[in-house]
């Protein structure tokens, strides 16, 4: 594949962000640990996390425009 121009480009790309990927994947897995149990949503510091009915948590990042009710 050394020939291939789109493979050098995401290769690179690859390389360049598989840190930050693990950074996330490792923040994703301590910000489950600390949601409560009981807890349907939590939300803070711009992220908010929600429990499906399976269990399942799920992140979204939050702005302040979201984080409002409608008035």
């Amino acid at each position: 594949m050394t020939a291939s121009n789109a493979w050098t480009e995401f290769a690179a790309i690859f390389t360049r962000s598989r840190q930050a990927h693990l950074e996330h994947e490792q923040a994703k897995a301590e910000l489950k640990g600390l949601m409560p149990e009981d807890a349907k949503e939590s939300i803070g510091h711009g992220v908010r996390a929600k429990r499906s009915k399976s269990g399942a948590i799920s992140f979204d990042l939050v702005t302040p425009e979201s984080s409002h009710a409608s008035v």
